[in-house]
Order: C-alpha cells, then sequence, then structure tokens
C-alpha cells in the first residue's frame, strides 16, 4: 500500500512537472511563437527559387531568376513592389547557351520588368508569395534567342510589351524554396 502510494505520488509529481514547465505563466500569451519570428507579412519573390540559407529581400538588387545561375536581373531598381505587382528596371545578365550554358557568353541587356499575379508555394513558408506573371522587357537590344513567334514552353513566349520585345512567364509554379547549389 505505501509503495502504491509512493508510485502515485511520483507520477502526479511527474506531471505536475511537466506541466509547469509547458503551462505559459500566468499573464503570458499562450500563442506559440511563428515559426518565422519577424515576417508578420507577406513577401514578394520574383523568379521559381529562393534559398532558404539567404535572407529574404523585398525589392531585390540582384536575383536570380531561373535558379540555376544562367539569368539573374541586376542593378534592379524598383518603382513599385507588393500585392499589385512590381515594376522595375536594371539589365538582364544571361548565359548564351551555345554550344552550352557551361561554355556560352553572357550577355548584358537593359530590361524593364513587370511581375504580378501572387501566389504562394507548396513547400515554402507561408509568408513567401511568388509573383506567377512575369515580363522582361527589352528597351535596347535583345537576346539572339528572343526572336518574334518563339514559345520556349507552354508557359513562356515572346510578346511586346509597350513597343519592346519581351519574353512573357505565365503561370510560373513550382517554385522552390530548397537550398541552391553555390
Amino acid at each position: 500500500m505505501i509503495r502504491a502510494r509512493a508510485h502515485v505520488l511520483a507520477l502526479t509529481a511527474s506531471a505536475l512537472a511537466v506541466l509547469a514547465t509547458t503551462m505559459p505563466a500566468a499573464g503570458a500569451d499562450p500563442t506559440p511563437p511563428t515559426p518565422d519570428p519577424g515576417y508578420d507579412e507577406v513577401t514578394y519573390l520574383i523568379g521559381k527559387c529562393w534559398d532558404p540559407g539567404m535572407a529574404v529581400e523585398q525589392e531585390p538588387t540582384t536575383l536570380k531568376y531561373n535558379c540555376d545561375g544562367t539569368a539573374a536581373m541586376e542593378n534592379m531598381i524598383w518603382t513599385s513592389w507588393g500585392a499589385d505587382g512590381a515594376n522595375g528596371t536594371g539589365t538582364d545578365n544571361a548565359v548564351e547557351c551555345q554550344p552550352n550554358c557551361a561554355q556560352g557568353q553572357r550577355l548584358f541587356n537593359p530590361i524593364v520588368v513587370h511581375a504580378w499575379n501572387p501566389r504562394p508555394a507548396e513547400g515554402c513558408p507561408p509568408y513567401l508569395q511568388f509573383y506567377s506573371d512575369i515580363t522582361i522587357a527589352y528597351p535596347q537590344g535583345v537576346p539572339p534567342w528572343i526572336k518574334p513567334g518563339t514559345q520556349w514552353s507552354p508557359d513562356t513566349a515572346f510578346t511586346y510589351v509597350d513597343g519592346m520585345p519581351a519574353v512573357h512567364y505565365t503561370d510560373q509554379g513550382t517554385q522552390s524554396c530548397a537550398p541552391l547549389a553555390r
């Protein structure tokens, strides 16, 4: 009987210890912390990937927009950035994949960028949304692969924006929040 009471007391003491360490103190907020403190609002991204090892940057001056390093927007100046879309100008730094992407030359062209239709991406933190529609227009000089009538994939095609040759990425999906190769 004494042994049974000691066992019950030990269990009760253990349960109280667990409760004491898991319950909030009186007056404390019982809401658990968010997994990503500091990101109270949605953060918008352009491109198809974000490396969780890097800081999230609104209105980035430089960004890889295809994840493999063969194309980047540089020296970007954004005139707008938010839920309604993003507009900016800068320089396209892209590899001409001839004879292949590893040996191709880098081409630098001024660009005008418009992105809109932000959406969350599967597997990414809930505070991140990628713009799913993007146009990259070329006001001066065009990479040789940007030609009227070209369609690179069902969701990527040649177009004109305000008279400028451009690429329109429509309904971009399959964004990634996996670490990128460096």
